[in-house]
């Protein structure tokens, strides 16, 4: 009562030099940073982000088009997915990127869509765009929302007959509370996902949700089941910051691993993933951040990682970021591994020599898996970096 009782007195004070205040956003169309969503300069700034085609143009053109642009709960752009029923082709679905700064959109995933999924989809986004009655919150609760994602869902439909026009529907909202729209863009990303085996391939356990695991399979190229194997067991690099989180590596370094790091080696059989961590706490614990993962092919991949001590920006909000400056000027540690399959123990699997960034991995031929270490009178591999 002390806090609104203050609230009416202050606004009782002349205000003839108080700014004009800004407009009110509709709570339904807020991101984590306050931006207005449904604004229609947004919504163009979106589709220019992923190089789409506005949807009227897809109505012009007698397209069927269904596609959702993902927002995180920071704010960030993570991807947009198109199902598109262009005049006269089969059914498509496209997996688009947001750009980086300064760069052109990267192409689409594309894949084909049965006639089921296609049925499907259409059937669950008749009423994405119709609102739900809101529930009454009770006086004694206060609703706190943070870091809710927002879906931004848009659909083209050709008329049907000469009597009728072809449509336009749009619906955006955030997570905050319940909404048709957010309902079909759970399941329009849940129907994409596995039309990518590549990208279907990746370990949900580490990504949020399907659209963001869409958004990470952008890392992957060439043999890219191949490449998604490997950033599975990359993965929990990552999270590794403290000696109490070894498990979380544990078993990836084979049993006579060298990590090359700024020229210094650990030494001795068994030895590598305790040297990793050390290394880590050294360098003040920086993130790990994987640049691309490139499938050779279904037994060679290389991976590029780069560490920062600081979250990087990312061209579009959500894309891959690319490593520093400082770090492609070989200021920042570089570290090198001797072979992934050394790094990862995956049986088969071994990588090439990588362009120097501040996170590499080389290779010199196949390893066995653990937890056998090499004959003595093997050829013990060792980094080139």
């Amino acid at each position: 009562m002390i806090f609104f009782l203050a609230a009416i007195l202050l606004s009782a004070q002349p205000t003839a030099s108080a700014p004009t205040p800004a407009p009110a956003v509709d709570r339904d169309c807020r991101d984590d940073r306050m931006i207005d969503r449904c604004a229609e300069a947004d919504q163009r700034r979106m589709g220019a982000l992923y190089g789409l085609r506005p949807i009227e143009e897809h109505r012009d053109a007698g397209d069927r088009v269904r596609r959702v642009f993902y927002v995180d709960g920071y704010g960030r752009d993570v991807v947009a997915i198109a199902f598109v029923r262009a005049a006269g082709r089969d059914p498509a679905v496209f997996v688009h990127f947001p750009r980086r700064a300064g760069e052109a959109a990267p192409a689409p995933f594309e894949a084909p869509v049965t006639q089921a999924v296609w049925d499907d989809l259409i059937f669950r986004s008749a009423l994405f765009d119709r609102a739900l009655i809101p529930v009454p919150t009770p006086d004694n609760v206060i609703p706190i929302c943070m870091h809710s994602w927002l879906y931004a869902v848009e659909a083209s439909d050709p008329a049907r007959s000469q009597y009728e026009r072809a449509t336009i529907r749009r619906a955006t909202h955030n997570s905050c509370g319940p909404s048709l729209a957010q309902a079909f863009a759970i399941e329009a990303q849940r129907a994409a996902l596995p039309l990518f085996p590549a990208c279907n391939r990746l370990d949900p356990e580490q990504h949020r949700n399907p659209a963001s695991q869409l958004a990470a399979c952008r890392l992957l190229s060439g043999d890219r089941v191949a490449a998604a194997e490997i950033l599975n067991l990359a993965g929990p690099f990552r999270r590794v910051s403290t000696r109490e989180e070894a498990g979380l590596i544990y078993g990836r370094f084979a049993y006579d691993a060298t990590v090359d790091w700024n020229g210094a080696r650990n030494t001795g059989d068994g030895s590598a993933m305790a040297f990793w961590i050390e290394r880590v706490l050294a360098e003040g614990r920086p993130s790990l951040f994987f640049e691309s993962v490139e499938g050779i092919s279904a037994d060679e991949v290389r991976l590029k990682a780069f560490f920062s001590a600081h979250r990087p920006r990312f061209g579009g909000p959500a894309g891959a970021p690319s490593a520093p400056r400082s770090c492609r000027s070989g200021s920042a540690s570089k570290v090198s591994f001797g072979s992934l399959s050394a790094l990862l123990s995956v049986p088969g699997k071994r990588s090439r020599d990588a362009d120097p960034t501040c996170f590499k991995e080389t290779n010199k031929g196949p390893h066995p898996p653990l937890p056998a270490p090499r004959a003595a009178s093997g050829e013990r591999r060792a980094s080139r970096g």
